[in-house]
């Protein structure tokens, strides 16, 4: 079972139509220096559907794909 994220920036640059979100597995929140032990361990027990939400970001946990 691989555990996807999608993560989005809360206030995206209305002047820059780049995506403003992208999809990660979860090796990547746990390798994320930006990210602290506790909350990369709320990010990770979040439910499939669950939203994390930090000061420039939102993460939300995709449903799990087999």
């Amino acid at each position: 079972m691989t555990t996807t994220y999608e993560i989005s920036l809360i206030l995206p640059d209305p002047h820059d139509p780049r995506p403003r979100s992208i999809r990660v597995s979860a090796s990547y929140i746990d390798n994320e220096k930006d990210l602290n032990a506790a909350q990369k361990a709320a990010i990770r027990a979040l439910p499939p559907g669950g939203v994390w939400t930090g000061h420039a970001i939102q993460i939300k946990r995709l449903t799990d794909a087999a």
